[in-house]
């Protein structure tokens, strides 16, 4: 399906690229994808760039939250 993937960290962000992809086209869609999450106010996880023939699919995930909660709390909102 595709080739091998090059695993690489870009601004903080884990980026997993397909290896025909040059390091100036990892960068541009790193930077697009970043300044479009950024302007809508979401935390960027990891990236995925995978070549399709004369295609290149961009996946982006949101970064994982954790949230500790009180059992206080959680026994109020099961009752």
């Amino acid at each position: 399906m595709y080739s091998q993937l090059r695993y690489l960290t870009i601004q903080g962000i884990a980026v997993a690229a397909d290896a025909s992809l040059s390091c100036q086209q990892i960068n541009k869609f790193v930077g697009e994808v970043v300044q479009s999450w950024a302007w809508e106010g979401r935390q960027l996880g990891r990236i995925e760039l995978i070549r399709d023939g004369q295609r290149i699919h961009v996946c982006s995930y949101e970064q994982p939250s954790i949230q500790v909660v009180s059992c206080e709390i959680t026994k109020k909102l099961w009752k």
